[in-house]
């Protein structure tokens, strides 16, 4: 059914009905609940929310890798979430997992370090986009001790790293 045809439907039913469907599609997986919660949930509750999508970026770094499985929480909390503070340790908690994953069993490979790359440009764009100078001087020590930590990686990762942090956030080398 595509989105036209569901939101006609959707007028079919009422109130009660439709907060039914909702709760059974937030029941039918854990991670439709912790988006509901996230999305529903005030500032108070929040840490919990955050902790779940940590958790679920942590653990797709441990045994087999699933950087894709660690995007999406990134993702899922981002459209359930205004909160650009935990966006961004989210964010950076990616690249730092992906890190010491380098730094416990050795180079990885070429697409390995591009999605870190990737997320980190990502996390040092949405800073300088937002402008809020508190927030990426919160973040700026992380920030740092990623470059710092990739010194003498392969693929380049430890020079993108460098270039991005000192281009974009304006520090000398």
């Amino acid at each position: 059914m595509k989105s036209a045809e569901l939101k006609k439907t959707h007028e079919l039913f009422d109130k009660k009905e439709l907060i039914r469907l909702v709760f059974e599609l937030a029941k039918l997986r854990k991670d439709n609940m912790a988006w509901l919660e996230t999305k529903l949930q005030g500032s108070e509750h929040l840490p919990e929310s955050v902790e779940y999508y940590k958790k679920k970026i942590l653990s797709s770094f441990e045994g087999r890798i699933n950087l894709k499985v660690a995007k999406k929480a990134i993702s899922d909390f981002r459209k359930a979430s205004n909160d650009r503070e935990s966006l961004i340790d989210l964010m950076l908690l990616y690249v730092e997992s992906g890190t010491e994953i380098t730094v416990k069993y050795g180079d990885m490979y070429e697409q390995f370090y591009y999605s870190l790359e990737c997320m980190y440009g990502d996390t040092v764009e949405l800073l300088n986009k937002w402008g809020d100078k508190s927030l990426i001087e919160k973040f700026r020590p992380r920030l740092n001790a990623v470059v710092t930590k990739t010194e003498g990686m392969g693929w380049g990762y430890h020079d993108t790293l460098s270039g991005i942090y000192y281009d974009e956030l304006g520090e000398e080398k």
